[in-house]
Protein backbone atom coordinates (compact mmCIF):
# COMPACT_ATOMS: atom_id res chain seq x y z
CA UNK A 1 0.00 0.00 0.00
CA UNK A 2 1.57 3.27 -1.19
CA UNK A 3 0.87 6.33 0.93
CA UNK A 4 0.15 9.63 -0.81
CA UNK A 5 0.12 12.91 1.12
CA UNK A 6 -1.60 15.88 -0.52
CA UNK A 7 -0.69 19.34 0.78
CA UNK A 8 -3.60 21.56 -0.22
CA UNK A 9 -6.94 20.82 -1.79
CA UNK A 10 -6.88 19.83 -5.46
CA UNK A 11 -9.66 19.69 -8.05
CA UNK A 12 -12.15 16.81 -7.66
CA UNK A 13 -11.11 15.50 -11.07
CA UNK A 14 -7.55 15.14 -9.78
CA UNK A 15 -8.75 13.39 -6.65
CA UNK A 16 -10.78 11.04 -8.84
CA UNK A 17 -7.60 10.01 -10.67
CA UNK A 18 -5.98 9.00 -7.40
CA UNK A 19 -9.08 7.40 -5.95
CA UNK A 20 -9.53 5.26 -9.05
CA UNK A 21 -6.05 3.77 -8.61
CA UNK A 22 -5.70 0.64 -6.54
CA UNK A 23 -3.25 0.21 -3.68
CA UNK A 24 -3.17 3.83 -2.49
CA UNK A 25 -3.72 5.31 0.93
CA UNK A 26 -4.52 9.00 0.45
CA UNK A 27 -4.32 11.70 3.10
CA UNK A 28 -4.88 15.43 2.64
CA UNK A 29 -3.76 18.48 4.60
CA UNK A 30 -6.21 21.07 3.27
CA UNK A 31 -5.26 24.09 5.37
CA UNK A 32 -2.91 26.20 3.19
CA UNK A 33 -1.41 27.80 6.28
CA UNK A 34 -0.72 24.61 8.18
CA UNK A 35 2.78 23.23 8.54
CA UNK A 36 3.26 19.84 6.93
CA UNK A 37 3.04 17.29 9.77
CA UNK A 38 6.32 15.43 10.15
CA UNK A 39 4.73 12.10 11.07
CA UNK A 40 2.68 12.08 7.87
CA UNK A 41 5.65 13.18 5.80
CA UNK A 42 7.77 10.37 7.20
CA UNK A 43 5.19 7.79 6.14
CA UNK A 44 4.64 9.18 2.62
CA UNK A 45 5.73 7.40 -0.54
CA UNK A 46 4.54 10.34 -2.65
CA UNK A 47 3.90 14.00 -1.91
CA UNK A 48 1.53 16.09 -4.02
CA UNK A 49 2.14 19.67 -2.93
CA UNK A 50 0.03 22.68 -3.81
CA UNK A 51 0.60 24.78 -0.71
CA UNK A 52 3.36 24.96 1.86
CA UNK A 53 7.09 24.38 1.90
CA UNK A 54 9.04 21.14 2.05
CA UNK A 55 12.48 21.73 3.53
CA UNK A 56 15.60 19.68 2.89
CA UNK A 57 15.53 18.62 6.54
CA UNK A 58 11.96 17.36 6.21
CA UNK A 59 12.71 15.57 2.95
CA UNK A 60 15.67 13.81 4.55
CA UNK A 61 13.25 12.25 7.05
CA UNK A 62 11.09 10.71 4.31
CA UNK A 63 12.80 7.36 3.67
CA UNK A 64 10.15 5.92 1.37
CA UNK A 65 9.69 9.00 -0.82
CA UNK A 66 9.58 8.14 -4.53
CA UNK A 67 8.13 11.26 -6.14
CA UNK A 68 7.17 14.85 -5.32
CA UNK A 69 4.42 16.15 -7.58
CA UNK A 70 4.16 19.95 -7.69
CA UNK A 71 0.68 21.31 -8.32
CA UNK A 72 2.09 24.05 -10.54
CA UNK A 73 5.28 24.88 -12.42
CA UNK A 74 7.33 26.77 -9.83
CA UNK A 75 9.40 24.69 -7.41
CA UNK A 76 10.99 27.35 -5.22
CA UNK A 77 9.16 25.81 -2.22
CA UNK A 78 10.98 22.48 -2.65
CA UNK A 79 14.58 21.27 -2.04
CA UNK A 80 14.96 20.26 -5.67
CA UNK A 81 18.71 19.56 -5.63
CA UNK A 82 18.58 17.56 -2.40
CA UNK A 83 15.76 15.44 -3.76
CA UNK A 84 17.63 14.84 -7.01
CA UNK A 85 20.70 13.69 -5.09
CA UNK A 86 18.52 11.00 -3.55
CA UNK A 87 17.00 10.03 -6.88
CA UNK A 88 13.60 11.55 -6.13
CA UNK A 89 12.00 13.23 -9.16
CA UNK A 90 10.13 16.51 -8.74
CA UNK A 91 7.37 16.87 -11.30
CA UNK A 92 5.42 19.85 -12.60
CA UNK A 93 2.15 20.15 -14.50
CA UNK A 94 3.63 21.57 -17.70
CA UNK A 95 1.73 24.02 -19.91
CA UNK A 96 -1.73 23.47 -18.45
CA UNK A 97 -1.93 26.99 -16.93
CA UNK A 98 -0.23 28.91 -19.75
CA UNK A 99 -3.46 30.10 -21.36
CA UNK A 100 -4.94 31.23 -18.05
CA UNK A 101 -1.86 33.27 -17.12
CA UNK A 102 -1.54 34.75 -20.61
CA UNK A 103 -5.18 35.84 -20.58
CA UNK A 104 -4.68 37.42 -17.16
CA UNK A 105 -1.68 39.41 -18.42
CA UNK A 106 -3.66 40.78 -21.35
CA UNK A 107 -6.70 41.47 -19.17
CA UNK A 108 -4.59 43.48 -16.72
CA UNK A 109 -2.89 45.37 -19.53
CA UNK A 110 -6.26 46.22 -21.02
CA UNK A 111 -7.63 47.25 -17.63
CA UNK A 112 -4.83 49.79 -17.25
CA UNK A 113 -4.72 51.12 -20.80
CA UNK A 114 -8.50 51.31 -21.07
CA UNK A 115 -8.82 52.77 -17.54
CA UNK A 116 -11.50 50.21 -16.71
CA UNK A 117 -11.36 50.77 -12.95
CA UNK A 118 -11.42 54.60 -12.90
CA UNK A 119 -14.04 54.84 -15.64
CA UNK A 120 -16.27 52.31 -13.92
CA UNK A 121 -15.99 54.25 -10.65
CA UNK A 122 -16.68 57.52 -12.46
CA UNK A 123 -19.90 56.27 -14.01
CA UNK A 124 -21.09 54.91 -10.66
CA UNK A 125 -20.43 58.26 -9.01
CA UNK A 126 -22.14 60.29 -11.72
CA UNK A 127 -19.00 61.61 -13.41
CA UNK A 128 -20.07 60.99 -17.00
CA UNK A 129 -17.82 63.82 -18.15
CA UNK A 130 -14.73 61.65 -17.60
CA UNK A 131 -15.23 60.52 -21.19
CA UNK A 132 -13.99 63.92 -22.35
CA UNK A 133 -10.59 63.49 -20.71
CA UNK A 134 -9.56 61.09 -23.49
CA UNK A 135 -7.47 59.22 -20.93
CA UNK A 136 -8.14 55.86 -22.54
CA UNK A 137 -5.43 54.44 -24.79
CA UNK A 138 -5.00 51.55 -27.22
CA UNK A 139 -2.73 48.54 -27.15
CA UNK A 140 -2.35 48.64 -30.92
CA UNK A 141 1.01 50.02 -31.97
CA UNK A 142 2.58 49.76 -28.53
CA UNK A 143 5.70 47.77 -27.74
CA UNK A 144 5.64 44.93 -25.23
CA UNK A 145 8.88 43.48 -23.84
CA UNK A 146 8.73 39.92 -22.54
CA UNK A 147 11.44 38.73 -20.18
CA UNK A 148 11.23 34.97 -20.64
CA UNK A 149 9.81 33.13 -23.63
CA UNK A 150 8.68 29.78 -22.31
CA UNK A 151 5.17 28.38 -22.63
CA UNK A 152 3.48 31.32 -20.91
CA UNK A 153 5.58 33.98 -22.60
CA UNK A 154 4.69 32.57 -26.00
CA UNK A 155 0.99 32.53 -25.20
CA UNK A 156 1.23 36.16 -24.08
CA UNK A 157 3.05 37.05 -27.29
CA UNK A 158 0.40 35.40 -29.44
CA UNK A 159 -2.38 37.36 -27.77
CA UNK A 160 -0.45 40.64 -27.76
CA UNK A 161 0.21 40.31 -31.48
CA UNK A 162 -3.52 39.79 -32.03
CA UNK A 163 -3.94 43.27 -30.52
CA UNK A 164 -1.36 44.58 -33.00
CA UNK A 165 1.32 45.11 -30.40
CA UNK A 166 4.99 44.82 -31.35
CA UNK A 167 6.52 42.13 -29.14
CA UNK A 168 10.18 42.19 -28.11
CA UNK A 169 11.63 39.11 -26.43
CA UNK A 170 14.61 38.52 -24.18
CA UNK A 171 15.40 34.89 -23.42
CA UNK A 172 19.00 33.70 -23.77
CA UNK A 173 17.81 30.08 -23.79
CA UNK A 174 15.61 30.46 -26.86
CA UNK A 175 17.11 30.72 -30.33
CA UNK A 176 16.57 34.01 -32.13
CA UNK A 177 15.17 32.08 -35.09
CA UNK A 178 12.43 30.67 -32.88
CA UNK A 179 11.48 34.13 -31.64
CA UNK A 180 11.36 35.52 -35.19
CA UNK A 181 9.34 32.57 -36.44
CA UNK A 182 6.67 33.43 -33.87
CA UNK A 183 6.44 37.01 -35.12
CA UNK A 184 8.48 38.63 -32.37
CA UNK A 185 11.74 40.56 -32.22
CA UNK A 186 14.62 39.05 -30.21
CA UNK A 187 16.79 41.38 -28.12
CA UNK A 188 20.13 40.59 -26.55
CA UNK A 189 20.21 43.47 -24.05
CA UNK A 190 16.78 43.99 -22.49
CA UNK A 191 17.85 46.95 -20.40
CA UNK A 192 18.94 48.80 -23.54
CA UNK A 193 15.40 48.68 -24.99
CA UNK A 194 13.58 49.76 -21.81
CA UNK A 195 13.31 53.40 -22.97
CA UNK A 196 11.31 52.37 -26.04
CA UNK A 197 8.83 49.84 -24.63
CA UNK A 198 5.35 50.67 -23.39
CA UNK A 199 4.92 47.56 -21.29
CA UNK A 200 7.21 45.04 -19.61
CA UNK A 201 5.97 41.60 -18.63
CA UNK A 202 7.96 39.14 -16.52
CA UNK A 203 7.88 35.40 -17.26
CA UNK A 204 10.92 34.12 -15.38
CA UNK A 205 11.44 31.54 -12.64
CA UNK A 206 12.21 32.63 -9.10
CA UNK A 207 15.95 32.53 -8.42
CA UNK A 208 18.62 34.61 -6.69
CA UNK A 209 19.36 36.16 -10.09
CA UNK A 210 15.78 37.34 -10.65
CA UNK A 211 15.14 38.76 -7.18
CA UNK A 212 14.91 42.55 -7.40
CA UNK A 213 15.49 42.35 -11.14
CA UNK A 214 13.34 45.41 -11.78
CA UNK A 215 14.61 48.12 -9.48
CA UNK A 216 14.99 51.87 -9.38
CA UNK A 217 17.50 51.99 -12.25
CA UNK A 218 15.33 49.92 -14.57
CA UNK A 219 12.20 51.91 -13.74
CA UNK A 220 14.06 55.17 -14.29
CA UNK A 221 14.94 53.99 -17.80
CA UNK A 222 11.34 53.28 -18.77
CA UNK A 223 8.86 55.60 -20.45
CA UNK A 224 6.75 57.72 -18.07
CA UNK A 225 3.58 55.98 -19.31
CA UNK A 226 5.04 52.45 -19.22
CA UNK A 227 3.31 49.53 -17.50
CA UNK A 228 5.06 46.82 -15.49
CA UNK A 229 3.36 43.41 -15.32
CA UNK A 230 4.39 40.63 -12.97
CA UNK A 231 2.34 37.43 -13.14
CA UNK A 232 5.34 35.21 -12.45
CA UNK A 233 6.82 35.24 -8.95
CA UNK A 234 6.96 37.85 -6.19
CA UNK A 235 10.22 39.59 -5.39
CA UNK A 236 11.30 40.17 -8.97
CA UNK A 237 10.13 43.77 -8.77
CA UNK A 238 11.48 46.08 -6.07
CA UNK A 239 8.13 47.09 -4.61
CA UNK A 240 9.42 50.20 -2.85
CA UNK A 241 11.09 51.43 -6.03
CA UNK A 242 7.93 50.68 -8.02
CA UNK A 243 5.79 52.65 -5.59
CA UNK A 244 8.15 55.61 -5.78
CA UNK A 245 8.14 55.52 -9.58
CA UNK A 246 4.34 55.25 -9.87
CA UNK A 247 3.94 58.20 -7.49
CA UNK A 248 6.49 60.21 -9.46
CA UNK A 249 7.71 60.16 -13.04
CA UNK A 250 5.68 57.04 -13.98
CA UNK A 251 2.40 58.35 -12.56
CA UNK A 252 0.96 58.21 -16.09
CA UNK A 253 1.94 54.57 -16.31
CA UNK A 254 1.01 51.71 -14.06
CA UNK A 255 1.62 48.24 -12.76
CA UNK A 256 -0.27 44.95 -12.89
CA UNK A 257 0.73 42.61 -10.09
CA UNK A 258 -0.46 39.05 -9.54
CA UNK A 259 2.23 38.36 -6.94
CA UNK A 260 4.12 40.08 -4.14
CA UNK A 261 7.34 39.46 -2.25
CA UNK A 262 5.31 38.62 0.86
CA UNK A 263 1.91 37.04 0.31
CA UNK A 264 -0.66 38.10 1.09
CA UNK A 265 0.62 41.68 1.25
CA UNK A 266 -0.01 43.67 4.41
CA UNK A 267 -3.25 45.70 4.34
CA UNK A 268 -1.21 48.91 4.54
CA UNK A 269 1.15 47.97 1.69
CA UNK A 270 1.70 51.25 -0.20
CA UNK A 271 1.00 49.78 -3.64
CA UNK A 272 -2.51 48.80 -2.61
CA UNK A 273 -3.50 52.47 -2.33
CA UNK A 274 -2.44 53.53 -5.83
CA UNK A 275 -5.11 54.05 -8.53
CA UNK A 276 -2.71 53.09 -11.34
CA UNK A 277 -2.10 49.59 -9.98
CA UNK A 278 -4.23 46.55 -10.87
CA UNK A 279 -3.97 43.59 -8.53
CA UNK A 280 -4.92 39.93 -8.28
CA UNK A 281 -4.19 37.44 -5.47
CA UNK A 282 -1.58 35.25 -7.22
CA UNK A 283 -4.49 33.75 -9.10
CA UNK A 284 -3.48 34.17 -12.75
CA UNK A 285 -3.08 30.42 -13.14
CA UNK A 286 -6.22 29.58 -11.22
CA UNK A 287 -9.00 29.61 -13.77
CA UNK A 288 -11.54 26.84 -13.27
CA UNK A 289 -10.31 25.14 -16.41
CA UNK A 290 -6.62 25.39 -15.51
CA UNK A 291 -7.26 24.23 -11.94
CA UNK A 292 -8.88 21.07 -13.23
CA UNK A 293 -6.06 20.40 -15.66
CA UNK A 294 -3.46 21.05 -12.96
CA UNK A 295 -5.15 18.67 -10.53
CA UNK A 296 -5.42 15.88 -13.08
CA UNK A 297 -1.81 16.17 -14.27
CA UNK A 298 -0.42 16.49 -10.73
CA UNK A 299 -2.36 13.38 -9.70
CA UNK A 300 -1.24 11.44 -12.75
CA UNK A 301 2.36 12.42 -12.01
CA UNK A 302 1.98 10.77 -8.59
CA UNK A 303 0.82 7.54 -10.19
CA UNK A 304 3.49 7.66 -12.89
CA UNK A 305 6.18 8.45 -10.33
CA UNK A 306 5.24 5.53 -8.15
CA UNK A 307 5.22 3.29 -11.23
CA UNK A 308 8.52 4.64 -12.60
CA UNK A 309 7.04 5.85 -15.88
CA UNK A 310 7.24 9.64 -15.66
CA UNK A 311 7.25 11.83 -18.76
CA UNK A 312 10.73 13.42 -18.97
CA UNK A 313 9.35 16.83 -19.98
CA UNK A 314 7.39 17.01 -16.70
CA UNK A 315 10.40 16.26 -14.47
CA UNK A 316 11.59 19.60 -13.10
CA UNK A 317 14.90 18.26 -11.76
CA UNK A 318 15.70 15.97 -14.68
CA UNK A 319 19.16 17.45 -15.23
CA UNK A 320 20.08 17.17 -11.56
CA UNK A 321 18.85 13.56 -11.49
CA UNK A 322 21.01 12.72 -14.49
CA UNK A 323 24.06 14.43 -13.00
CA UNK A 324 23.53 12.45 -9.80
CA UNK A 325 23.35 9.19 -11.75
CA UNK A 326 19.62 8.71 -11.28
CA UNK A 327 18.43 9.21 -14.85
CA UNK A 328 14.81 8.00 -15.18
Amino acid sequence: MARVLIAGRIHPSGMAVLQAASGLEIETVEDPGAALPLDRLQAADALLIRYGVLTAEQAAKMPGLKVVSRHGVGCDNLPVAALAARGVPVTIVGPVNAVSVAEQVLAMLLALVKRIGPYDAAVRSGNWAIRDTLAVGELAGRKLLLLGFGRIGREVARRARAFDMAVLVYDPFVAAETVVALGCQPVTDWRAVLPEVHALSLHLPASPQTQGLIGAAELAAMRPEAIVVNAARGGMVDEAALHAALCGRMAAGGAALDCFRDEPPAPDHPLLALPNVVLSPHSAALSAEAAERMGVVAAQNVLDGLAGRLKPDLIFNLRQLQEAGHAP
